[in-house]
């Protein structure tokens, strides 16, 4: 048996997190405060540590580095949740993005209790930000990591609280109510995409994303991005059409994925019934030119400037979007050194062009 010391100020999570360790098995301590958190890892040096970010006190990050710093626990895995991303958040051996599915959150706890005392590499894909040293983009950036906050934080509580539920339920109306509450679960995660957005929105306009670039080999990561696809809504066709050569580029795979998927996604959304998507890597001097086109709706010549503004929804969609995903999008393209462009007429659909230098 295991000693997992928890740490939220909100007591609903604190509570389900708790309750969700210890079906796992595992003794639990838990601190409302970074600084009472500090106090009981000192008396207890418990094997894992699972902390909230933003709370009274010390924060999450403070409370990490104070951990660090102690020489009886500076290899104690370490936890870090929060809405927002954190400068630093690096540091710790895994992060949790606010809300927490009760699957991963089960997952990083017994990955926690087994990981090695030596502080593993930040996992593949966590993106990371850096601000302007400005004091009105600094202090954006804090009022819009509060907001996600304020926001991310009862969401998780109630998503949690909802998959226990979900999971126990038994008898005549199971069926009925496991229905209802996985329709929960989707409108819980559709804000949760929201607020996300919007935060990334506000970090992309004012310069804090980061890319972490490594050589991409094009070829086998689009025929990987397919494959989500086709595991993911297989009642969609999508054709790939590729070059017989390698193509490889430095670039930050998990920014390019996710470019590509909501490119795929709103091809898909509009791509008529069945949707027949196609995907397509050519190579023009110092480029790579990535294209996805449907065969759907389309868009009017009037919509087509306007379609990367940030919160423009186009004509006929059907209210399930937020209007960002295009400009998070096409902001990625830019950051990447390069340009996301559309062609599209009204009924014969749309291609959305990725081109992307090679050379950097």
């Amino acid at each position: 048996m295991k000693v997992v010391l928890v740490v939220d100020d909100e007591e609903a999570l604190l509570e389900v997190f708790a309750s969700v360790v210890k079906d796992l098995g595992h003794t639990v301590l838990c601190a409302h405060a970074g600084d009472e958190a500090l106090g009981l890892a000192q008396s207890h040096q418990p094997d894992l540590i699972i902390s909230d970010h933003m709370m009274p006190g010390l924060t999450g990050m403070e409370l990490l580095r104070s951990v660090r710093r102690d020489e009886r626990l500076a290899s104690t895995p370490f936890i870090l949740i929060s809405a927002a991303l954190p400068q630093g958040a690096d540091e710790a051996n895994a992060y949790l993005a606010k809300p927490v599915s009760l699957e991963t959150f089960e997952r990083m706890v017994e990955e926690g209790l087994r990981a090695s005392m030596g502080r593993p590499e930040r996992p593949a894909g966590l993106p990371l930000t850096q601000a302007p040293e400005t004091t009105m983009n600094l202090a954006r950036a804090e009022m819009m990591s509060w907001v996600a906050h304020e926001i991310k934080t009862p969401l998780s509580s109630a998503r949690l609280n909802l998959e226990l539920m979900l999971r126990h339920l038994s008898g005549e109306t199971a069926d009925a109510q496991r229905r209802r509450g996985t329709v929960a679960l989707h409108q819980l995660d559709r804000m949760s995409t929201l607020v996300s957005s919007v935060l990334e929105a506000s970090q992309l306009s004012d310069g804090r994303i980061k890319l972490q670039r490594e050589p991409c080999e094009l070829r086998s990561f689009l025929q990987g991005v397919a494959s989500y696809w086709r595991d993911t809504r297989p009642e969609a066709e999508l054709l790939v059409k590729l070059p017989a050569e390698a193509v490889t580029m430095q670039a930050d795979a998990e920014r390019l994925r996710q470019i590509l998927n909501n490119l795929i996604s709103n091809a898909v959304k509009y791509g008529g019934t069945p949707a027949r998507v196609e995907l397509a890597l050519e190579l023009s001097p110092g480029r790579a030119v990535i294209s996805v086109t449907d065969h759907g709706q389309g868009m009017d010549a009037s919509e087509l400037p306007r379609i990367f503004d940030r919160f423009h929804r186009a004509v006929g969609s059907t209210g399930q979007g937020h209007g960002l995903g295009l400009y998070i999008a096409s902001a990625l393209a830019q950051l990447h050194g390069g340009s996301l462009q559309v062609h599209s007429q009204r009924g014969e659909g749309s291609t959305f062009t990725l081109s992307l230098p090679l050379g950097r």
